[in-house]
């Protein structure tokens, strides 16, 4: 799933708990609550079962991607 895929999945999952005007609007914060958790969970190494070589690429990668989801959401 593309990083603009998942954005926008992020965001209708949850547009559902909100019926207003401002629906788009929450269900971005929460959207990107959801991802600054994500990336906060990557800084802090949570892949140390991983071999030292392997851990920093699968990292990056993994905060790369949430990185990208995230600048997506802020431009839905």
């Amino acid at each position: 799933m593309t990083p603009k895929e998942k954005a926008k999945e992020l965001v209708l999952k949850y547009e559902k708990y909100f019926n207003n005007i401002y629906t788009n609007f929450k269900a971005q914060q929460c959207a990107l609550i959801a991802v600054d958790e994500i990336l906060e969970l990557d800084n802090q190494n949570t892949y140390n079962y991983l071999t030292e070589s392997k851990e920093h690429l699968i990292v990056q990668l993994a905060d790369n991607y949430w990185t990208e989801v995230k600048n997506e959401i802020q431009k839905l």
